[in-house]
């Protein structure tokens, strides 16, 4: 397991983006193995898991990757160092008063996916102005296509999206969270610089 792991994290690294091993539901023992390999970004959506993760794995910067309830904002500012799943100017406006010290991603629903979380392309500049009003900026978009999608589309829109707030914006770092196991080859093709990869790493655990 170790050598396939090695050998999917070089493949991502040839394209200077990162892995990201999504943990969620997996006990402390199924994760040791990734953490042993020298990786210390861990992609979480519960805070249940995160904190018997992280009572384990101490020196690990932990993402929060699932949709966000806002009477849970705090706690996941307080816990986590990445939040991809910001979709609200309500949400900019509660990161402002928690003072959160971490990253954020906006994430995009560029297909409509009525079962997924996140703005639409229209919805983008909005959002934008609302993080210059609160000094706050993101650090990039995330994604997470329709399983029924051509992920081709929807990353190239990504990477032009992405493309154009680093035009306008010279402080923007440009980061681009999207592609997972199934389809992380077809984000970094499209500029992914971070791939959440989950299901992958245990198929042989």
């Amino acid at each position: 397991m170790a050598i396939n792991l090695e050998k999917l994290n070089d493949k991502i690294l040839s394209y200077n983006a990162k892995l990201l091993p999504v943990v969620k539901n997996r006990s402390n023992n199924e994760i040791k193995f990734i953490y042993d390999s020298n990786f210390r970004d861990f992609g979480e959506n519960r805070l249940d898991d995160f904190y018997e993760h992280s009572r384990v794995f101490k020196d690990v910067k932990y993402h929060f990757i699932a949709p966000i309830q806002s009477r849970k904002l705090k706690e996941i500012c307080n816990s986590f160092t990445y939040v991809h799943t910001i979709t609200r100017n309500k949400e900019i406006k509660l990161l402002e008063s928690f003072d959160f010290k971490g990253e954020f991603f906006i994430q995009m629903n560029l297909d409509n996916d009525p079962n997924k979380s996140g703005i639409d392309e229209n919805s983008l500049n909005n959002i934008i102005e609302n993080c210059l009003e609160s000094n706050l900026f993101p650090c990039g978009l995330m994604t997470i296509p329709n399983i029924n999608s051509d992920p081709k589309k929807i990353y190239s829109k990504m990477e032009q999206l992405n493309n154009n707030l680093k035009k306008e914006y010279n402080f923007y770092k440009g980061e681009l969270s999207m592609g997972m196991s199934g389809d992380f080859e077809v984000a970094l093709d499209y500029g992914s610089t971070i791939v959440r990869i989950g299901t992958k790493l245990f198929d042989n655990v």
